[in-house]
């Protein structure tokens, strides 16, 4: 009976003790919520940073998509509702260490923890072990901004791209540690992947990588130019970044390629870390790479800048000291013609000359290897014995290959541009406007941009007539790339170019009609320090209009141009064009095109173009002369 006693009283114990407790852990937990209540918290803008919440069409709504990244049911939605459910999570005991929402959400709970100062003895003990060992690993000390730039025969890379470079303390950047927002598109990359990329139908994903893996990627295999700027941030505010970046592990949100893209996701990392910061509500409704370098630069981030030369600039250069006998020695070694003692015992080069010859071979090598252009086998064979020669000169100091650095991306014009101008066409006077959201025309200011390269995304005409007094839309180019790459000795790239849009075009009445346009180029470019770029391409061209006699026309031809910088600040650009329409409406024309580009300012240039034209049996010239502001 007195044992029967004792054991009742126990029990009783127990669930008194267990109701106290849960009774005070429901009443601690009302504390809290009350208090965030109080505080509105859920208005503060560093928990709308942690969500990714944007003010959308119709209501404010985070830019993740997945659905595990909510613990509220409207939590896409409700900044408040999930505040409140993120708080009642951390009580929870059913869920155990790594998945509970103090280790899952790891960097609002500490917010939360800061901003309640609450008291983690009144909750469930968790161990985040996993992130504690993964954070442990990568030892962050300081952090960097990068900007590999364009790669024009990649649709996805044809703007550059951002990530974030974080640093331990191992003195070699490239035992860093990448973290990249991309879209997974699972394999091939053409311009399929462009439509999908506008029109969000890819998921894009946080990763962490290895630094060297990134560098070898771009650097090394796309023939890109990097750009890493150095950032001031604290160990402690690395360490927020790095609590954002794991609860973002493994979630997704929709990809589109002008807003929510690579550049702009990856700005809300630097937001975690510094809350003071404010980088996303800087962009609209496109978002290119190299304006979020210039709203880092701009915010105080940035301390230093490093260039990061590409493995095709490293190689173009070392060729540039050498004469052409020389380079096509090198190219006979590389190819596995000559061996490479014949650059070793030639006795009309000098040390130096020798040892170029045997570097340009030894870095073609390995990028024949990365480009899957050698097996691993005659890699190894052809490489190792190009080093074994190349031991016989000597090793030379860092600064034996000074690669000049060329103007930092954020230095060139702004990606905006507007344009005023007054012209003459067929002797009559008009006045025109452009606007170009984006971004780099071939006659624009080639500093902080690549030399040949243009992309131009809906660049709006529309002219004022003085004759007859009225508004004319002169054009639309909705796409117009264009890509001229020179060859050299080690490299053979192609050329091309690919436009869409509305433009005037002249008709058999001699007038000017409004038609959709299509025009497509492949070919060649060459480059020397005379002549400057050549190049010329092969074309085909197809106008559609109601106003045709057959409602179509299409054309093949050639177009060969130059374009040259005088100087620093004067640019031109000269071309000539021949096509033959011999399908629907059936012409030739023939159009010969100068311009030139003044650059007055970083973000000012004047102008002037000319052109002459000769279709069906009309002759028809034109000169404009305009003010671009780039803003």
């Amino acid at each position: 009976m007195r044992k029967n006693f004792i054991c009742l009283f126990f029990i009783l114990l127990f669930a008194f003790i267990n109701a106290f407790h849960a009774a005070a852990e429901e009443s601690y937990l009302e504390q809290l919520l009350e208090l965030s209540e109080e505080k509105k918290l859920y208005e503060d803008r560093y928990w709308h940073t942690l969500l990714h919440y944007k003010a959308g069409i119709f209501e404010k709504r985070s830019l993740i998509d997945d659905p595990r990244f909510f613990i509220a049911d409207n939590g896409k939605t409700n900044p408040q509702s999930e505040l409140k459910e993120t708080i009642k999570s951390f009580f929870s005991e059913q869920i155990k260490d790594i998945e509970h929402p103090q280790c899952r959400f790891i960097a609002r709970y500490n917010w939360l923890k800061e901003k309640l100062n609450i008291d983690e003895t009144k909750l469930p003990k968790v161990q985040c072990t996993e992130y504690i060992e993964v954070t442990g690993k990568m030892k962050p000390k300081s952090a960097a901004f990068v900007f590999p730039g364009s790669f024009m025969n990649r649709p996805a890379s044809m703007f550059g791209h951002t990530f974030i470079r974080i640093d331990s303390e191992y003195q070699s950047k490239l035992l860093g540690h990448a973290v990249n927002y991309s879209a997974f598109t699972g394999g091939g990359d053409d311009m399929l992947y462009a439509i999908k990329g506008v029109f969000g139908f890819y998921k894009g994903y946080y990763s962490i990588l290895p630094y060297y893996e990134k560098v070898k990627e771009y650097n090394d295999i796309d023939q890109r130019d990097m750009w890493e700027y150095i950032m001031n941030l604290s160990e402690d505010e690395l360490k927020k970044m790095l609590m954002h970046i794991w609860e973002l592990k493994n979630l997704y949100s929709y990809y589109y390629f002008f807003d929510e893209n690579c550049s702009y996701n990856i700005l809300f990392l630097l937001e975690a870390a510094r809350p003071s910061l404010n980088l996303t509500d800087k962009f609209g409704f496109w978002v290119i790479p190299i304006d979020t370098v210039r709203a880092v630069k701009e915010s105080g981030l940035v301390d230093s800048v490093n260039y990061r030369a590409s493995k095709t600039t490293t190689i173009n250069h070392i060729s540039s000291l050498l004469d052409e006998n020389t380079n096509s020695i090198a190219l006979q070694i590389i190819n596995g013609e000559t061996d490479p003692e014949t650059l070793l015992n030639n006795k009309n080069l000098t040390v130096d000359e020798k040892t170029h010859g045997l570097d340009i071979a030894s870095e073609m090598v390995q990028y024949k290897y990365l480009k899957g252009e050698l097996n691993k086998d005659d890699y190894l064979k052809r490489f190792l014995h190009i080093l074994k020669i190349r031991s016989q000169l000597g090793k030379r100091d860092d600064n034996f290959y000074k690669i000049p650095n060329p103007v930092n991306p954020e230095n060139g014009h702004l990606s905006n541009r507007l344009a005023v101008g007054i012209g003459v066409k067929k002797d009559y006077l008009f006045q025109e406007i452009k606007i170009r959201p984006a971004y780099h025309d071939l006659l624009d200011p080639d500093e902080g941009y690549r030399e040949g390269s243009q992309i131009v995304f809906t660049d709006i005409r529309a002219r004022y007539y003085f004759e007859n007094k009225k508004f004319k839309l002169e054009g639309v180019d909705i796409v117009d790339i264009v890509s001229i790459s020179p060859m050299t000795e080690f490299f053979k790239p192609n050329s091309w170019k690919i436009s869409t849009g509305i433009t005037q075009k002249i008709f058999k009445d001699g007038n000017d009609h409004a038609v959709l346009y299509g025009n497509g180029g492949y070919g060649l470019a060459f480059e020397d320090n005379s002549k400057g770029l050549y190049y010329i391409l092969a074309e085909s061209d197809i106008y559609i209009s109601r106003k045709l006699e057959d409602k179509y026309s299409v054309g093949i031809g050639i177009t060969p141009g130059i374009i040259k910088p005088i100087t620093r600040f004067w640019k031109i650009t000269f071309s000539l064009e021949a096509l033959h329409y011999f399908a629907g409406d059936k012409t030739d024309t023939y159009k010969g095109t100068f311009n030139q580009n003044f650059r007055i300012s970083q973000n000012n240039s004047i102008s002037l173009n000319l052109s002459r034209i000769k279709t069906y049996t009309i002759y028809q010239s034109e000169a404009i002369l305009s003010w671009n502001l780039y803003f």
